[in-house]
């Protein structure tokens, strides 16, 4: 390979808070959305560091956890390589990290299904037409999201906890929110993961996301809290049957 590669016109300067944590986050995305292909090399640590506006501590590091999750291969004296499709390569990974925590994922699962339900139920009870409104756009960005041609993976991993924050939002009960808020937050790096292994989830996640807004903004509290049981049943199951790669929800 010849020539020095040309920084991606996504990549942009970081903000000062975890700069670490921001690179890897860009340059995942930009390897996501396709601007370096398998086998391309990415951009030497000088011309990261002068794009990202940060050391070259920031940048190897984020490369380190990139390379961890085998999305690249640094060769030393040469550089940072992608090793493939983002799906295919995070699926060992995963694989390993199930086998290690599935209980503890579950675990999770299940608080959060339950606060899921009781934030449905005060939502569809209490909710204000201004909360419903945000709720029902925040579905709306994730459905377009999922429905794109090309979906960014972790634009609709940050949409789907959107989403779900929104239904804590609007249920009127601060303690709630926050739990709610910390918990989607400590989840939303598997989502992503998730959703990479499991390319068909998105689809059934939309209709149940539907059925969520549609008997919430019906004020219906029973049916509110079935959907979001629903919801959480599929990624339960999922996550007690998957065999990375090739399953799926729904």
């Amino acid at each position: 390979m010849t020539g020095e590669s040309v920084p991606s016109a996504r990549l942009q300067r970081v903000r000062r808070e975890s700069p670490t944590q921001q690179v890897r986050d860009q340059l995942l995305l930009a390897i996501e959305s396709g601007d370096y292909a398998a086998g391309s090399q990415l951009p030497s640590e000088r011309v990261l560091c002068e794009t990202f506006g940060v050391s070259r501590v920031s940048v190897r590091e984020a490369i380190a956890g990139l390379e961890a999750l085998g999305l690249v291969s640094v060769q030393h004296g040469k550089g940072a390589y992608v090793r493939g499709p983002i799906p295919e390569q995070l699926a060992g990974p995963f694989q390993h990290y199930l086998q290690l925590h599935r209980e503890e994922m579950l675990d999770l699962i299940n608080v959060r299904g339950a606060l899921d339900e009781l934030a449905a139920e005060l939502t569809a009870r209490e909710g204000s037409d201004e909360d419903l409104g945000a709720l029902v756009r925040a579905h709306e960005a994730f459905r377009d999201e999922a429905e794109a041609t090309a979906t960014n993976l972790e634009q609709l991993a940050l949409l789907d906890v959107q989403f779900h924050v929104a239904i804590g939002r609007a249920a009127n009960n601060e303690l709630l929110y926050k739990l709610l808020a910390d918990l989607h937050g400590v989840m939303q790096q598997s989502r992503r993961v998730m959703l990479a292994c499991s390319p068909r989830q998105p689809t059934p996640s939309v209709s149940d996301h539907q059925a969520i807004v549609h008997a919430i903004t019906a004020h219906n509290v029973r049916d509110a809290r079935q959907a979001a049981q629903k919801h959480l049943s599929g990624i339960r199951e999922w996550l007690e049957k998957a065999q990375v790669p090739g399953a799926s929800f729904g």
